[in-house]
């Protein structure tokens, strides 16, 4: 059998995985997860992020904090904390075309440090095929 055929063969079987850039979140116990209940989809009670907005929320994320990347080892309680995509909030705008997305970090209350001087924010411009526009 030809190599490409065997691969097709083992993905149908789910025996063949291609790598991925980053790995997959881990699931919940069954038991954890039939405790949960759903609420109910409203407008009014959701935050609705856009397809071209989480698009270009994506590609912001992945170019900020690029995913599968680790503090460096001996990397000081900040450094870790900045490297947390938890740490940040994301704030999106709508433009003509493109979404503007910018990153500010919550250290004080997210990691319970003492915020410092500098603000280690990003903004981005990102057009609605994807690129990155403007970067700062």
């Amino acid at each position: 059998m030809k190599p490409l055929t065997l691969c097709v063969l083992a993905l149908s079987l789910g025996g063949c995985q291609l790598s991925r850039a980053r790995p997959q979140a881990p699931l919940a116990p069954p038991e954890v997860a039939n405790s949960i209940q759903f609420p109910s989809w409203t407008k009014d009670a959701s935050v609705i992020v856009e397809g071209h907005q989480l698009k270009a929320l994506q590609i912001a994320m992945e170019d900020f904090l690029h995913p599968g990347s680790s503090p460096p080892r001996g990397a000081d309680a900040m450094t870790r904390c900045l490297l947390a995509p938890d740490t940040y909030d994301a704030w999106l705008v709508r433009g003509e075309r493109m979404t503007f997305v910018h990153f500010t970090p919550n250290e004080a209350e997210r990691c319970g440090l003492k915020p410092e001087v500098m603000a280690p924010g990003a903004s981005y411009a990102i057009s609605d095929d994807g690129v990155i526009l403007k970067r700062d």
